[in-house]
C-alpha cells in the first residue's frame, strides 16, 4: 500500500465503502441485476433483520459483497488483478471495519447521482473487463473516481463494465 497519512487512507476507505454500497445496491436483482441478490433495498434489510437485528445492514452488504464478487472474478478471473468487491487483503481488512457504515440508498437515482458526484467527470465506459489503474494506486483519490465513472457509465447505459486493477 502507498504510504499515506492514516487520516489520508481513512477518508479513501471510507469512500471505497461507501462505493461498494452504492455498486452493491444498483447491481442487486431489483435494479441492473448483475447478481442474484436482493438483500439491499429496505425488504431484504428488514428480512435480514429477523437473523441480524443489530447487524443487518452489515450482513446486507457482506452477502451482497460475496455475490458481486462471485461475477466480477468470473468476467475477469481471480489471478493477477483486484476489483471493488474483492481488494488485497489488507485493505478488505480495514473495509470490515467499516461495513456496516453504509450510506442511506433508498432510490436508483439517488445512488446514480451519488455515483456520478464521486465520478467528477462522465466517460464512455466499455462493455465487459477494463483495467483502470494498479494494485499500488487503489488507495488514491484517482481511483474512487475512476471505479464511481465506469461504474455509472455502465449502470447508465445498461451494460456490464468490470474495472479492476491489474497486480
Amino acid at each position: 500500500m502507498p504510504t499515506q497519512s492514516s487520516s489520508s487512507t481513512s477518508a479513501i476507505l471510507s469512500k471505497i465503502n461507501r462505493l461498494r454500497w452504492l455498486v452493491a445496491f444498483l447491481g442487486s436483482k431489483k435494479h441492473a441485476a448483475w447478481w442474484d441478490c436482493s438483500f439491499m433495498d429496505e425488504t431484504g434489510i428488514k428480512f435480514l433483520s429477523n437473523s441480524f437485528p443489530r447487524s443487518s445492514a452489515a450482513a446486507a452488504i457482506h452477502a451482497t459483497t460475496e455475490a458481486a464478487q462471485r461475477v466480477h472474478d468470473a468476467a475477469l478471473g481471480r489471478i493477477g488483478c483486484y476489483h471493488l468487491f474483492r481488494l488485497p487483503l489488507p485493505i478488505e481488512d480495514r473495509l470490515l471495519e467499516l461495513q456496516a457504515l453504509g450510506p442511506d440508498i433508498s432510490t436508483n437515482q439517488g445512488a446514480l447521482d451519488e455515483l456520478a458526484s464521486m465520478a467528477d467527470a462522465a466517460i464512455n465506459a466499455p462493455d465487459g473487463p477494463v483495467q483502470i489503474g494498479v494494485e499500488k494506486k487503489i488507495l488514491t483519490e484517482t481511483s474512487i473516481r475512476e471505479l464511481a465513472a465506469h461504474y455509472h457509465s455502465a449502470f447508465t447505459k445498461g451494460i456490464r463494465c468490470y474495472p479492476y486493477f491489474s497486480v
